[in-house]
């Protein structure tokens, strides 16, 4: 039997990643993988997991100067250039072997910013190291599906960023994603609107007027702008495989309330799968000691080796 290939970085030491890989391996059953872990030995083996699943994992050992005086839970230059350096390493590594998917652990932002100054998310760097134009972040879960047309930019910046073209090329890469990775022979994708009570026959202020020439032009299963108050029921969820929102938290609120234990972040339109929990570097359960929750790092995993890029 062929064996599987995946690479897991395990973020900033700092944070929840190297526990979550852990449990996550520890729960996951099939024989055929070979993982592939990008960290800091020193700091894998201060956990209790390490010592019962070390022959089940090739750790590539970082070896980061200093590694061992990081204090969990806080936010430290050491942490971010640790966290980069692994994604760095993989991506090397992913090329050197042929591996085609990856799964991220969180990275913290501001500890990256303080190496990379620039540094938005896993999302924009992948795209530029990959030199991709159209990607986009989805968010996944069995029971719903989300798509974010602007990320990490202030509220106030949004209107501005919505053109026409993004919007169009966002929902053909979502459409052919559903088709092609998720099996789902004709999807049904739905646009929320940007305003309050904002619809196709009302309403209808400059955002979504961009939005609706897409829906027009794009001729397949594609509907809205419908506001986005109404768009996370039941029967909507049940109704569209997947629902494009404007930015972050329009799709992010109502995402990690329904799907956050089981939710994946999945970025599409790279030559690769990359996958990663839908959850950040949780620093406040890890300087109490808390356990965090490993449910979506193990939904992540079983995700990334399903799909094909």
């Amino acid at each position: 039997m062929n064996r599987k290939n995946i690479i897991i970085t395990s973020g900033d030491p700092s944070g929840c990643g190297p526990i979550i890989i852990l449990k996550a391996i520890e729960q996951f059953h099939p024989k055929n993988i070979n993982f592939f872990v990008v960290g800091d030995k020193a700091v894998f083996e201060k956990l209790g997991d390490y010592k019962k699943l070390k022959h089940q994992i090739n750790l590539i050992d970082a070896d980061t100067r200093g590694i061992k005086r990081l204090k969990k839970g806080r936010v430290s230059k050491l942490g971010g250039y640790a966290g980069l350096n692994y994604l760095k390493r993989a991506l090397k590594i992913m090329e050197e072997k042929n591996i085609k998917h990856l799964v991220t652990a969180p990275l913290s932002k501001e500890a990256s910013r303080l190496v990379c100054k620039d540094f938005i998310g896993h999302t924009e760097y992948l795209a530029s190291y990959f030199k991709v134009r159209r990607v986009a972040m989805m968010m996944t879960s069995n029971s719903i599906k989300t798509i974010l047309l602007t990320r990490h930019i202030p509220l106030r910046k949004v209107p501005s960023a919505l053109c026409k073209e993004e919007i169009n090329n966002t929902v053909s890469l979502v459409y052919s994603s559903l088709k092609r990775q998720f099996k789902i022979k004709n999807p049904k994708i739905v646009l929320a609107s940007v305003n309050p009570h904002a619809g196709v026959n009302t309403f209808l202020e400059r955002e979504e007027k961009k939005l609706l020439e897409a829906t027009l032009e794009f001729r397949k299963n594609i509907y809205g702008p419908y506001p986005a108050d109404t768009l996370f029921t039941k029967e909507n969820l049940k109704k569209y495989n997947c629902i494009i929102c404007a930015y972050h938290d329009q799709a992010m609120i109502p995402f990690k309330l329904l799907a956050l234990r089981r939710g994946v972040n999945l970025t599409l339109g790279l030559p690769i799968i990359r996958t990663s929990p839908a959850h950040g570097v949780a620093y406040d359960a890890m300087k109490k000691g808390n356990a965090p929750f490993h449910s979506s790092m193990l939904a992540a995993i079983k995700l990334a080796l399903q799909l094909s890029p």
